[in-house]
């Protein structure tokens, strides 16, 4: 096969510039829930809600949302926000969640009618700087084509909830993408529009299982490392060390949400020299130990 450079004038020789992003599936599950109440919910990735049945509530700075059939709930990392079903009373301290898969047509036949209502939700990440907008929840409202791909999905969930297909897998991301473009171009508040903060950023999250000092970071900026120290915490508004700390202990979290790994794996994974570091950095951070985060969110 001949490869022949475009001739001049050809509007393929135009460079372009095409941002840079990574979209990192975590979990997508259809259940039923029967309790859903918590006091504060915040969580280091983007979560995406539809309920096709009414009876949920997400109350995001005072102000109520429900659920329904009509519209898909996008939310954004670390956005802090309280949750209930029906009339039920939303706790002041922990929590109160009750529910699991459904599978087959198993929730229609037998519990449609004990007030318990399904619940698809997705988990993802789209990496570094798009993971670090303002904190936010987002109303979408469900149109026809949306609607086929969330059908698509509960299908596929009710019948094979470990493993998709190649199709599924293609189908719950363009759905990611079509609700991400839904959002107004000027709610993504970037962390940071410094090309070589956004280069250090990449860096961290890249190696988060690494040692990174600040003289490491200022070295991929071209700057001597007070002035880069002071242009971080310019841009970002905290210092390198307390943001790479920040970003372990948010991957930490994913990966004890979303994977069987040991905690002893998941210190090694995230940069700490041991779990007892770890456990004492996670618990400084979240104000809980990383057995106990598990454990709470593992129904």
């Amino acid at each position: 096969m001949i490869y022949r450079i475009p001739d001049k004038g050809d509007p393929s020789d135009e460079l372009q510039y095409f941002p840079q992003f990574n979209l990192q599936l975590l979990c997508c599950r259809y259940w039923w829930l029967k309790n859903w109440e918590f006091g504060e919910l915040s969580y280091p990735y983007w979560r995406i809600y539809w309920n096709p049945v009414p009876g949920a509530v997400i109350v995001n700075n005072k102000k109520e949302i429900r659920l329904d059939e009509d519209k898909i709930i996008v939310i954004a990392p670390n956005t802090s926000y309280a949750t209930r079903l029906f009339d039920h009373s939303i706790p002041e301290v922990g929590f109160v969640l009750k529910g699991g898969r459904i599978a087959n047509d198993d929730f229609d036949v037998l519990r449609r009618g004990e007030n318990e209502i399904p619940h698809l939700f997705i988990h993802f990440n789209i990496g570094i700087p798009y993971d670090n907008v303002h904190p936010r929840v987002f109303t979408i409202k469900i149109n026809t084509h949306l609607r086929e791909k969330l059908t698509t999905i509960k299908d596929s969930l009710k019948t094979d909830f470990r493993k998709f297909d190649f199709h599924t897998s293609l189908v719950i991301k363009s759905l990611i993408f079509d609700l991400l473009a839904e959002l107004p171009d000027q709610k993504w508040e970037l962390i940071s529009r410094d090309e070589r903060i956004i280069k250090v950023l990449h860096f961290i999250e890249q190696n988060l299982n690494e040692y990174i000092s600040n003289n490491i970071l200022a070295e991929h900026t071209n700057l001597a490392t007070n002035a880069f120290t002071r242009l971080f915490r310019n841009e970002v508004g905290v210092s390198p060390q307390n943001y790479i700390r920040k970003k372990r202990i948010d991957k930490a979290c994913a990966l004890l949400d979303h994977s069987q790994s040991t905690i002893d794996e998941i210190a090694e994974d995230t940069g700490f020299s041991d779990r007892y570091h770890f456990s004492k950095i996670f618990k400084q951070v979240t104000g809980t130990s990383p057995g106990k985060y598990r454990k709470a969110f593992n129904v």
